[in-house]
């Protein structure tokens, strides 16, 4: 193996590694902001401005350094791409999809958190204004699934088109599609604010997170993998 395809490896497993530690600041940061478990969306106005005002700080830090985690990411998510477009050779569809999802998913974590840092911003603002900037954090910070489920699918038939399996293996594919489906129940947050489909709930809060955290764990390991038994 000569000098650059050593320096390939190392900067493939540098930039993978930036995913678990942007990962790590982001659990951090939500347990700064206290938002672990979400705000309820059936909380009053007058609720919602108190609980940014009693910790505004607090949300204000954790919510920044939020945004810091999942920029982190995305030097994993292109090692996914690196790693796809060897199974899909010089025309790489999948591996473009993946990569302009996973790019794009990550404005879905910036962009809600900016609305929130809003909501943080004037704390003695009218209690409505601070529940609607709320209400534009949560909604697609949960809601809006379809960007990551299309990414696992671009992964799973990637996966697939891998024959030999050299790079992936087959269960691969399959557990990307799990994992889609699995998302789908965040879309119907918009009609409940209260029980196990409120964005806080058990189906579109608790499993999704659970999910995206199984499935993130999983796949740097499989990146991992077949970023070490990479011999061309």
């Amino acid at each position: 193996m000569n000098t650059a395809k050593r320096s390939n490896k190392k900067m493939q497993l540098l930039c993978l590694w930036c995913g678990p530690l942007g990962m790590v600041i982001w659990i951090i940061a939500f347990i700064m902001a206290g938002i672990i478990v979400p705000p309820s969306p059936g909380a009053s106005a007058v609720e919602i401005a108190t609980f940014y005002s009693n910790n505004l700080t607090g949300i204000r830090t954790g919510l920044l350094l939020t945004m810091i985690g999942a920029t982190l990411t995305a030097p994993m998510v292109a090692v996914f791409s690196a790693q796809m477009h060897r199974v899909e050779g010089h025309y790489s569809p999948l591996s473009y999809t993946q990569l302009g999802l996973g790019m794009g998913g990550i404005l879905l974590f910036i962009i809600p958190v900016m609305n929130m840092q809003t909501a943080a911003f004037r704390p003695d603002r009218a209690a409505d204004l601070i529940m609607l900037a709320n209400d534009l954090g949560w909604i697609p910070f949960v809601g809006a699934w379809t960007m990551a489920a299309l990414q696992n699918v671009a992964i799973g038939l990637c996966v697939f088109q891998d024959e030999k399996n050299e790079v992936f293996p087959r269960w691969v594919g399959y557990f990307n599609f799990w994992t889609a489906i699995l998302y789908s129940p965040g879309s119907l947050l918009y009609f409940f604010k209260d029980g196990p489909f409120a964005w806080n709930g058990l189906f579109s809060w608790w499993l999704v997170v659970t999910v995206f955290l199984v499935w993130f764990v999983v796949m740097f390991f499989v990146m991992r993998k077949a970023i070490l038994t990479q011999t061309d």
